[in-house]
Order: structure tokens, then C-alpha cells, then sequence
């Protein structure tokens, strides 16, 4: 094995006493390479001081070719995997559970994560005396699991999962325009000694941050009608170095144990880690371009989705999400010009009530979307 250039920095990963490097592969992209690609990047990214691989059940061959790439390094490396959030039941998840032990061929794995845990109801289901937690745990008392941990996109979801202190790790959104895990949750976490990994770093897959003009492609539309990405790119940066540049360097910011941003080439392994070589934080001019430590004044929609649904069909977090960005980020052409391809509007709201009744931070939903409607069009 080639000597790595890079001073690849280690983390204890929470309460697991796991040392992961800082930046840790995701294993989304590398499902739309071939086995003999995925492999070559997956290895290049070990040789050069990556041991935190991140993969699920969910990514299609991922386990696959992550467990082909490490199985000769499987020792020196810390594998993470997920069981698919339909599979709330124990005997489920224990079925799920073996076939990533065969397609990871090792026998036990790190890390295993109940997968996308986004509402209350379902994080009720799995963590229940039959849920998919259940088989978790009866799989540690057996050496094939040697820590729990929990993903999703909901933080106020998650911080009620880790306060049972059944979950070891927590796995979350984290980018320049997604900071809802910085108000508490990443709070909590370190007071309960629970590991913080960070996804999305880059906007996420398929995701409008990382590409604006994504629907617009895939419709076949003209050029000139493609929605301008100008915007997100004084956010985020251009494509490539740039783009790793300005994501990595305000995530790694932050106190958390690892990032996983996707790969799916050996350059793009080199681009973030000739970002994190060296990181020791942010510089006074990023901090103020950012709003690092900042999150959007009060009252800002969460996006915990616990108002929903709405009887008349208002997409309330979407529209509420997009009124943030045109407020706070100052992301103000794109949002005026994605909000009347809403199927349903604020203006179709009744004013019932029911959002605000469900709303776990008590904010007054209704004026919000009528300010949002006035704001937006």
C-alpha cells in the first residue's frame, strides 16, 4: 500500500471508543459504478487514511462492493450500515441483518443504524418490545453488531431517540443550509457522549441545493428555462474543489466525530481530503459569509413535518422552508421562481388551525404562510 500524503485527522466516535477518520466515504454514489470501479475507489480511499465507510442495505450493491474492497483490511476499518426503516419489525430486521453480514462478508459489523427514523410513530415502532431495535441489540449479545446507532433527517425526532440512550451514534443532515441539528441536538448528544456523523454535507443526493437545475434537465426543458443556480453557488461554490471547499470547510467547523460525504472517484476522495488536510477552522470572512452559529430568527419552521398533513394539502415545511431561504439565506430569485410550481399554495390555507395545534414549538404556522405567500409571489 501506497503512503498517504494527507494528515488524516481521527475521532473518537462517541461513547464507542471507535477512532474513524474525520472524513468518512459514503457509499451512495458508488451504486452507479461497476464492481471492478467501485472497488479501485473504495480501496484509494483506504490507502489514503479513510477507515470510516458508511453503506445500507438500502444502496442497492454498495454493501457488495464496500465488502469486497475491505474484506483484506476488514480489522483496520470501521463499516456502518443500516436497516431499512420498512422494517420496523425484529424478524425483519434480523433477515436484513444477515444479508449485510453476507454482502459485507465479514462476521460482525461495526456499526448498524435503524435507517431513516423521521416521525415519532415509526421511532415508537422500532424501538417497541418487537421492533427492529430489538433485534439489534439481541445481535450484540451475539458479536455481530458491536454498536446501535440511528439516522434521519428529522433532529427533533433523533434528540428524542438518543434520550432513551439505546443509540450509540446519531447520523443527521448537516450543510450550510441545513443547521436544524446545531440548536440542540448536537448539544444533547455530546452531554449523553452519543457519536455525531454528518450527511449531506454537499446538499445531498438529488437534493435542489446540489442541483437547482436537476428537475429541468430530467424534463427535457430548454436551456433558458433551467432555474438559476447562481444563488446556491455563492453558497455553495462551483462544481469540484470549490463546491468541497466551501461545504467541508463549514461542516468540519463544527464539533461533530465524522463526515460522510459520497465518492465516487479517486479525485473526488482528493478533494476533500486536501480540504480537511490541515482544517483549523473557519477564517473571520467565512464565519460572517455563513452566519456560522447562526440559525434563522424566530419564528423559523423546523421542518419536523408534525403539522402535516394538511387538510387542504398546503405543502407547509416546503413553503416555510423556501420562505427561510429567501429571508435568511438570501436565496431570493430561485425561491420566487420555484413557489408557483407548488401543486398546492399558502393561499389555499382555511386557517383551521390544525398545524398550529400540532406544532411542537407552538409557531404561529398560519401568519408564517401568509407572510410566506406575500413574500414569495
Amino acid at each position: 500500500m501506497s503512503q498517504s500524503p494527507w494528515d488524516m485527522q481521527k475521532r473518537r466516535l462517541g461513547r464507542t471508543d471507535l477512532q474513524v477518520s474525520r472524513i468518512g466515504f459514503g457509499g451512495i454514489p458508488i451504486i452507479a459504478l461497476s464492481k471492478r470501479e467501485a472497488e479501485s475507489v473504495v480501496t484509494y480511499a483506504f490507502e489514503q487514511g479513510i477507515t470510516y465507510f458508511d453503506t445500507a442495505r438500502a444502496y442497492g450493491d454498495s454493501e457488495e462492493k464496500i465488502g469486497a474492497a475491505l474484506k483484506s483490511v476488514r480489522d483496520k476499518v470501521v463499516i456502518a450500515t443500516k436497516v431499512p426503516w420498512q422494517r420496523t419489525k425484529a424478524d425483519a430486521a434480523n433477515v436484513g441483518l444477515k444479508q449485510s453480514l453476507r454482502n459485507l462478508q465479514t462476521d460482525r459489523i461495526d456499526l448498524v443504524q435503524l435507517h431513516g427514523i423521521d416521525n415519532e410513530e415509526l421511532l415508537r415502532k422500532v424501538t417497541g418490545p418487537d421492533g427492529s431495535l430489538a433485534a439489534l441489540k439481541k445481535a450484540k449479545s451475539e458479536g455481530k453488531v458491536d454498536y446501535v446507532g440511528i439516522t434521519g433527517h428529522n433532529p427533533h425526532v433523533l434528540e428524542k431517540a438518543i434520550g432513551t440512550r439505546a443509540f450509540d451514534t446519531v447520523l443527521v443532515p448537516l450543510n450550510i443550509l441545513d443547521r436544524r441539528a446545531t440548536e440542540t441536538l448536537f448539544s444533547v448528544a455530546k452531554e449523553l457522549d452519543v457519536g455525531i456523523i454528518a450527511m449531506k454535507t454537499m446538499g445531498g443526493c438529488a437534493h435542489p441545493l446540489e442541483y437547482p437545475q436537476r428537475d429541468a434537465r430530467f424534463q427535457g426543458k430548454p436551456k433558458d428555462d433551467w432555474p438559476d443556480s447562481s444563488e446556491f453557488i455563492f453558497h455553495f461554490g462551483k462544481e469540484g474543489i470549490e463546491r468541497a471547499k466551501h461545504s467541508l470547510r463549514f461542516v468540519l467547523a463544527h464539533d461533530i466525530d465524522a463526515v460522510i460525504p459520497g465518492f465516487r472517484s479517486a479525485e473526488e476522495v482528493d478533494y476533500a481530503l486536501k480540504i480537511v488536510d490541515g482544517f483549523h477552522g473557519l477564517t473571520p470572512d467565512e464565519k460572517q459569509a455563513y452566519k456560522f452559529r447562526e440559525l434563522p430568527p424566530e419564528p423559523f419552521c423546523r421542518e419536523c413535518e408534525m403539522c402535516m398533513p394538511c387538510p387542504e394539502g398546503v405543502e407547509i415545511p416546503t413553503i416555510l422552508r423556501w420562505s427561510t431561504y429567501h429571508t435568511f439565506y438570501d436565496i431570493k430569485k430561485w425561491t420566487r421562481e420555484q413557489y408557483p410550481k407548488l401543486r398546492t399554495r399558502a393561499n389555499s390555507c382555511t386557517e383551521c388551525g390544525e398545524c398550529e395545534k400540532r406544532c411542537p414549538y407552538h409557531l404561529p404556522v398560519i401568519n408564517m404562510l401568509n407572510e410566506a405567500e406575500k413574500m414569495l409571489t
